[in-house]
């Protein structure tokens, strides 16, 4: 490591095999040319140095095509819960205005569920996934919704559960999610492309996601997720945009331990506590938003990279890794869903690109 901000550079550069990485390019390529996805972005980061990030296929291929570019900015899906709304729990921790022993009904007393916030961050609440955006009124459909399994007994990925975090950050902060991620995250490091509901000088550079019926266009810088968008685009558990070039930056800031550029955003101590396992025993290795890479664990990291490893996906097609013992990371972002929604694209292509990226090690 020569340092705490990423420098480009060359696979050879940055102590990455050439021929693995070009082999994941053309694999990204075939991909894009089968058009089992529109197009990528893929960012490779090893020891501080920056490798791309690199353009693949097309950001739109209709009603007209346009070539997906290094800056596209992607709905992120899924990656808001570890890119904004986890970190703002973490830093409201590591400023002593919350525990993760807190009930949730001590600051949602309205809410059915008798979880802790660790247990929110985990997946471990016991609430279900449901589709709020069916509720006249969202939130109160949120505060109805009861658990299908007691607290701290099993991993159910909720979404539910991070949006109530995020409206958990609201109240104790007296901020809206996106004011309180910009200031303490997006803009210390440096993230300027990250951000809710982007405004329309940068929808150019916006990858549109899949066609609405209701709105008879494709979704173009309008959150793709239901309950989100029913929630006016920003909650917690989806609704961010960004670019892998700003993505880069935020994982490097986890290799540094919560620094980067001299900005010291999140402490060691809770870089560490949110990146151990929680939930051994169960059938999901999770830490404090972040999917772990244990060794029985299936996930979009592949095979290679290593047990000390975690990230997070998206549904739109989104996937970061960070490996602290490589100090590598990977950030992949697709527009999967714009054409048609592909399965195979969601789980297959990830861990392939992870495996040649890992390989490309040493």
């Amino acid at each position: 490591m020569h340092g705490d901000v990423l420098v480009s550079a060359s696979p050879e550069e940055a102590g990455l095999r050439t021929d693995y990485i070009e082999a994941a390019y053309a694999l990204i390529e075939r991909w894009c040319s089968e058009q089992r996805i529109p197009g990528a972005v893929l960012a490779i980061g090893h020891k501080g140095y920056l490798v791309g990030p690199k353009a693949f296929g097309f950001a739109r291929l209709e009603p007209d095509r346009e070539e997906m570019r290094p800056d596209t900015i992607f709905d992120l899906a899924s990656v808001t819960k570890v890119v904004a709304t986890a970190p703002c729990v973490l830093a409201l921790l590591e400023r002593g205005m919350l525990w993760l022993n807190d009930s949730v009904r001590r600051y949602i007393p309205e809410a059915k569920v008798e979880a802790t916030i660790g247990q929110l961050l985990t997946h471990t609440s016991g609430l279900p996934a449901a589709s709020l955006y069916r509720s006249a009124d969202p939130l109160q459909a949120l505060w109805d919704l009861e658990p299908t399994l007691p607290p701290g007994k099993e991993v159910i990925y909720s979404c539910p559960g991070y949006i109530m975090l995020g409206e958990i950050v609201e109240r104790i902060s007296g901020r809206s999610l996106n004011e309180l991620a910009k200031e303490l995250l997006f803009d210390p490091l440096g993230m300027h492309d990250t951000q809710y509901t982007p405004p329309t000088s940068k929808l150019s550079r916006v990858a549109p996601t899949e066609f609405n019926a209701e709105l008879g266009t494709h979704l173009h810088g309008v959150v793709h997720d239901n309950n989100c968008r029913s929630l006016g685009g920003v909650c917690g558990n989806a609704g961010l945009f960004g670019t892998a070039g700003d993505l880069a930056v935020f994982c490097q800031m986890w290799l540094n331990k919560g620094s980067y550029g001299g900005q010291q955003v999140l402490s060691e101590a809770v870089i560490e506590v949110a990146t151990r396992n929680y939930t051994r025993g169960m059938s999901q290795p999770r830490g404090l938003g972040w999917q772990l890479k244990a060794d029985y664990a299936e996930s979009a990291a592949g095979d290679l990279f290593s047990p000390e490893s975690y990230g997070h996906t998206g549904f739109t097609g989104t996937c970061v890794w960070i490996d602290p013992t490589r100090e590598l990371f990977l950030v992949l972002l697709t527009n999967r869903v714009h054409l048609r929604h592909s399965t195979e694209s969601k789980i297959r292509l990830r861990p392939l690109v992870a495996n040649l990226v890992a390989a490309a090690v040493g």
